[in-house]
């Protein structure tokens, strides 16, 4: 079985994690001394992480259907002054969601509008979450680099404080799979 990889160290030697009472096997047993299971407990509530990271010990991959459904809007921008600013806004409507991209500052900036269906907003919130953002760091920063590329990304929901996390020059883990996920919007982000 593939394992996931941990987003605050990005180790590969994860187990899941495995909650209540167990049924003690030799299979088990053999699971856990490996590394492949760990146990969570037997209290379980409905946001208990599914993985822990064996090398950092951090748990992570708490699931995500509620913030899936009580997510409004998503905004990420990319860019530095050489290369340019770019941006994308995912507003949630009724019947979907609409997606606006921007390249470069006003009022030179290119404006790009695109009508999301419901089945398509949904398929791109998903892969959002998939990318394990609510355990990223909230900043991520080079201090040895004073230019370069700054990002943003801001998560917002129906009730609550919105997701915001940033960086220069330095990225999470899983940041290819960030821009693998906002290419499904039909926009590249370089």
């Amino acid at each position: 079985m593939a394992r996931r990889i941990c987003p605050q160290c990005g180790s590969r030697e994860t187990a899941k994690i495995l909650y209540g009472m167990p049924a003690w096997s030799p299979k088990l047993d053999e699971q856990i001394n490996k590394g492949g299971i760990v146990l969570g407990g037997c209290c379980i509530t409905r946001c208990d992480p599914v993985y822990r990271c064996n090398k950092c010990k951090k748990d992570f991959g708490a699931p995500t259907a509620d913030l899936e459904t009580d997510t409004t809007s998503f905004y990420f921008s990319l860019g530095g002054y050489f290369d340019g600013y770019q941006s994308v806004t995912v507003t949630k409507i009724d019947n979907g969601a609409v997606m606006i991209y921007t390249l470069g500052h006003a009022p030179e900036s290119e404006t790009i509008e695109k009508q999301l269906s419901a089945d398509e907003w949904l398929s791109f919130i998903h892969s959002l979450y998939r990318c394990y953002i609510t355990d990223w760091k909230k900043r991520y920063v080079d201090p040895h680099v004073l230019d370069g590329t700054q990002w943003e990304l801001i998560v917002s929901f129906l009730n609550g404080k919105p997701l915001k996390i940033h960086g220069s020059n330095r990225y999470p883990i899983h940041w290819t799979k960030l821009l693998k996920t906002i290419k499904i919007l039909g926009v590249s982000m370089r």
